[in-house]
């Protein structure tokens, strides 16, 4: 006996394959988070800048969030430096002489961020947070290149 398809067979795999794709995005439908990391710390990072100009930082503002891999993040701005570039200079008399830069600035912020751990390893927004490292300090209105001097751990 040959056996035909028909709108029950249809209905069926239909509603196993709707079974399917409801498991898979089970967390998406119940407003779940996914955390991705279950290890994470507060710190407070000290990044600073320079060869800036002053125009490039205007807009930074206390309070401004971190803003890195399209989304915004847990880290905000808490205290801001800013301070001329100090160039050095050997005059003909072999002395030293430092002054001050005309234009371009250094900038020191510090961060306080929840940054995801693992093992020894420190990661805000896809950079890894280590001393001596650069960090890319970027806000909605603002960013720039840095390197991380200080991280306070909470």
């Amino acid at each position: 006996m040959k056996r035909k398809w028909n709108w029950i067979d249809t209905t069926i795999i239909v509603f196993i394959l709707l079974a399917v794709v409801v498991f898979l995005n089970r967390g998406k439908l119940l407003n779940r988070e996914v955390i991705s990391s279950s290890n994470t710390k507060n710190i407070i990072i000290t990044a600073e800048a320079s060869e800036l100009t002053a125009d490039m930082v205007t807009n930074l503002e206390i309070g401004d969030q971190i803003f890195s891999q399209n989304s915004l993040q847990k880290g905000y701005i808490s205290e801001i430096m800013i301070k001329p570039k100090q160039e050095i200079a050997v005059g003909t008399d072999g002395e030293i002489k430092v002054y001050d830069h005309k234009e371009e600035i250094t900038i020191t912020v510090e961060i306080e961020a929840e940054v995801a751990t693992s093992g020894p390893y420190m990661e805000l927004g896809g950079q890894e947070i280590k001393v001596g490292l650069p960090i890319i300090v970027k806000t909605t209105e603002v960013e720039f290149l840095g390197d991380i001097k200080h991280i306070e751990v909470n």
